[in-house]
């Protein structure tokens, strides 16, 4: 089976995971050596396809069931705990650990209709997540046990720098989402990508110098990395595959979903190709963010990109 088409700003290009289920978000733990992502079985109805597996050591074959159905989007606190998804009632926050499964939720009930994309700030005090609030989906910020609900900006798939003094985050600007940066002492938020294509997905280099992101344009989306200042633009992927949802790990290696060479059941059929075409230039935000979960069959590989300082 072929990988992704790799540009000359790239190597050692490696499969990570080899399934019929589409698996997405890889999440590399802070000692560079597991790998959490998510599954979408699509044997399963609703919220019961999706669920969380571990890959105790990232290049061996091979994953353990971590939690079961109606769970997803992982983020490691350090290298035993993690923040997720959990879709009770509504979809809601909640932490376990990966040897003693069992959750706790983050404050009480939901904060809005759809909390998602949670992590943890690097000095474990503040959590970043996304919800939907008077049916607009805001990056809102809470401290660790829950309290303090803040509201910061509107937007979606927000990371935090390296040091935790900033917010990346995805935000419609004019016909196209782009990303924006968020300090967090000032509050000022700035672009940070233009032009005519979808610039979503972002997130930081461990040194936080770089970041890596989505770009889509026409029917494709694939990895570019640049500076923080928007300078030295670089794309590592193309062809005729997708990427998405690209995670930089301490390793220096950028792990991402790809549709390029995934394993398709014998009878495929593509229940998302109506969302799928729907989604990918959407301007509708909850749409654009459920897009990078939509393609019908992925795995995760990963990358070392060039970087030229």
């Amino acid at each position: 089976m072929s990988g992704p088409q790799v540009t000359a700003s790239a190597k050692e290009l490696v499969r990570i995971t080899d399934d019929v289920v589409a698996e997405f978000q890889p999440s590399l733990s802070p000692d560079g050596k597991k790998l959490l992502y998510v599954i979408r079985d699509d044997a399963n109805n609703n919220y019961n396809k999706w669920s969380i597996r571990l890959k105790n050591d990232v290049m061996l074959p091979g994953f353990t069931p971590l939690i079961g159905n109606k769970t997803d989007r992982p983020s490691w606190i350090d290298n035993e705990n993690f923040i997720f998804t959990y879709y009770a009632s509504k979809p809601t926050i909640a932490v376990t650990s990966i040897n003693k499964l069992g959750l706790t939720y983050i404050g009480q009930n939901a904060y809005g209709d759809f909390d998602a994309d949670a992590s943890v700030s690097p000095d474990g005090k503040k959590i970043v997540l996304t919800t939907t609030l008077q049916e607009t989906r805001n990056i809102c910020l809470v401290n660790r046990d829950g309290s303090s609900f803040t509201v910061l900006s509107e937007g979606i798939n927000p990371k935090w720098s390296p040091k935790g003094d900033k917010l990346l985050y995805t935000k419609l600007s004019g016909d196209f989402y782009q990303l924006f940066e968020l300090d967090l002492k000032s509050f000022q938020s700035t672009q940070i990508t233009t032009g005519e294509q979808h610039s979503t997905n972002g997130a930081y280099s461990p040194d936080g110098k770089h970041i890596v992101f989505i770009g889509t344009k026409d029917k494709f989306s694939h990895l570019f990395v640049m500076k923080v200042n928007g300078t030295s633009l670089t794309q590592i992927t193309s062809g005729d595959s997708n990427e998405t949802q690209p995670f930089w790990g301490v390793d220096g290696n950028i792990y991402f979903s790809s549709t390029a060479g995934a394993r398709q059941p014998d009878k495929a059929v593509n229940k998302y190709s109506n969302f799928f075409n729907t989604t990918r230039t959407s301007n509708s935000t909850i749409n654009q963010e459920l897009s990078a979960f939509s393609y019908p069959y992925t795995d995760i590989w990963r990358v070392r990109p060039l970087i030229v300082n």
